[in-house]
């Protein structure tokens, strides 16, 4: 059987229209929100911090949380027809997201698709003995402390099973992945960054686009990439 390619796929702002872990802090988080958003948009400010204390921001309830979530969740164009293709094409889609997490299977099943879906890696957003909401992060690094979910190490492993990978991302934290795959699919924050750091991509606006996209060539990505999740993890060039 021939081998294709492998989709990995940020969640919130990509599969979703909007940012739901964005939203739910904006909503409850009110100024104290924007403030710690400006920060970490100037890049002063880590996305495994910014999850930290913007759960300080939310209110413990967890089922709260996911109303609202499944309330405001909007899919983005053209996914199930893209599942629908990665599954015909034998390609496997895993979803890789450094957002509060917990709502991604909810919203995956209220919607049908998460028996296409064939890995998620996430963060755990949980209420603590004590009462308060606890963000911990399984898939981060042993030492790098900028992400909270190691997303160029997921692409790595894939990649060591000798499938190409195809990253589809809108984020500005999405680069680091995206810097070890095989082709990128930017758009909004992503774009950006693939610009400004001489990358590569196909812009997209819906799942439509991305199903036109070819099987890309296996390539080795060290030397380009912004971080060394087997080694330091992020390099200063990427800050």
């Amino acid at each position: 059987m021939a081998v294709n390619a492998a989709y990995v796929v940020d969640f919130d702002g990509t599969i979703t229209s909007g940012d739901l872990s964005s939203e739910l802090a904006s909503y409850f988080g009110g100024n104290i929100y924007l403030e710690i958003e400006n920060k970490y948009r100037r890049r002063e400010m880590s996305i495994r911090d910014w999850l930290h204390q913007i759960g300080q921001l939310l209110p413990p309830d967890l089922n709260l949380l996911l109303e609202k979530s499944l309330e405001w969740v909007v899919i983005r164009p053209g996914f199930q027809s893209f599942l629908d293709h990665a599954q015909n094409q034998n390609s496997p889609v895993i979803v890789a997201s450094d957002g509060f997490g917990f709502y991604i299977e909810p919203v995956l099943k209220k919607y049908g698709f998460l028996d296409q879906i064939n890995c998620i890696y996430r963060n755990e957003t949980t209420v603590s003995k004590s009462g308060k909401l606890e963000v911990t992060c399984p898939h981060k690094h042993r030492v790098c402390t900028v992400c909270g979910n190691c997303k160029a190490a997921h692409v790595i492993e894939i990649k060591k099973g000798g499938k190409p990978v195809i990253y589809i991302g809108d984020g500005s934290n999405d680069r680091f992945g995206a810097s070890w795959s095989d082709h990128i699919c930017a758009r909004d924050k992503l774009a950006e960054r693939c610009r400004e750091f001489n990358f590569d991509y196909s812009p997209w606006y819906d799942f439509y686009d991305i199903i036109k996209i070819e099987k890309p060539e296996l390539k080795d990505c060290s030397e380009s990439s912004l971080c060394c999740p087997q080694g330091s993890g992020i390099k200063s060039l990427a800050l």
